[in-house]
């Protein structure tokens, strides 16, 4: 399952964000390399198993949507911060949603080689495909009014002698990109997100 892993170090050939907006073309293209797939919004797909292995479709209900809004709320719309606490939040929401569907209630924290091939755990390209999904969701419902989404990026040779690799948003006013991380965190728990210059000085 090592060959999982070396996947990751494709993202570092891959060139620099598009535009803001939804899915632009380089994020598009870097799944399609990945052989990961490109998010459907109105039909989610949960990758886990190391690699997107293993692939859940999830049945979003009106009542999941009506959640998410209400994880933004009025704090998200004010501000970039509050979006991105948002967006962390129904991250954290989403892996909870999803558990009992794709079997990964028990996902670890930076799981490792160790657990390659598992279905109930993640490596770093199925969170960074499971955040794009739901960013593109979160871009679909217009609910992204301070962010667009980023490519993903790489880091070091952590896992396996490999990079680590993340999901990333950037703000529209600014342009200062954010990682959204959730390899570190167990299922269910808010992902990291911090300046991609701060991300990239962590092991």
């Amino acid at each position: 399952m090592r060959a999982s892993f070396a996947i990751c170090a494709l993202l570092l050939l891959m060139p620099a964000a598009g535009q803001a907006g939804e899915l632009d073309f380089g994020i598009v293209k870097t799944l399609e390399q990945l052989s990961l797939p490109v998010p459907d919004p109105a039909n989610p797909i949960v990758c886990h198993g190391f690699g997107c292995a293993y692939r859940t479709p999830i049945l979003l209900r009106n009542v999941d949507r009506a959640q998410i809004k209400k994880l933004f709320g009025a704090a998200a719309a004010k501000s970039p911060e509050g979006e991105r606490n948002a967006v962390a939040a129904t991250m954290a929401w989403f892996e909870k949603r999803v558990a009992a569907e794709a079997g990964t209630a028990g996902a670890k924290a930076r799981a490792g080689l160790g657990h390659a091939g598992d279905p109930s755990q993640f490596d770093c390209l199925d969170k960074t495909s499971n955040t794009v999904g739901v960013l593109a969701l979160l871009a679909q419902m217009g609910l992204l009014r301070h962010h667009a989404i980023d490519e993903p990026v790489s880091r070091g040779f952590i896992i396996g002698g490999l990079p680590h690799t993340t999901a990333v948003v950037r703000e529209r006013k600014s342009g200062q990109k954010w990682v959204v991380d959730g390899w570190t965190h167990n299922n269910g728990e808010l992902p990291d997100v911090m300046p991609l210059e701060t991300w990239r000085t962590q092991s």
